[in-house]
């Protein structure tokens, strides 16, 4: 679990060039804006309104295979992270189903679908 936080850690390190704020998007923000308005809500404990912009993404930008991936797997996280482990698992699976070409969400994805299976057993 210590692996996948800091591998999580550092992938939203690296895709955050400028500070996330919590200014939120308007009708013209882009994918990743709004993924990481998402995240800093996340961050704050938001975690309602941050499933809400993670599913935005998903739902607005359905070319933006990256961005939706990542919002996928975020809102599969959050509800993790909420101990919902029954939609989480079934969010997780959706990574890979739905985003084949992404293999780092889908990497991670796999790690968190092998835990909450364990934790179902």
């Amino acid at each position: 679990m210590k692996k996948i936080m800091i591998i999580l850690f550092l992938f939203i390190l690296n895709c955050s060039s400028d500070k996330v704020s919590l200014k939120q998007p308007n009708a013209n923000s882009k994918a990743r804006d709004i993924l990481e308005y998402g995240r800093a809500l996340y961050n704050k404990g938001e975690y309602k309104s941050a499933i809400n912009q993670f599913r935005y993404v998903i739902s607005k930008f359905p070319e933006n295979k990256k961005e939706c991936a990542w919002a996928q797997y975020e809102l599969a996280y959050t509800y993790y992270v909420m101990k919902d482990y029954k939609i989480a698992l079934n969010e997780f699976k959706k990574v890979e189903m739905l985003y084949p070409e992404e293999s780092g969400a889908i990497i991670l994805a796999k790690k968190m679908i092998n835990e909450i299976e364990l934790k179902l057993k």
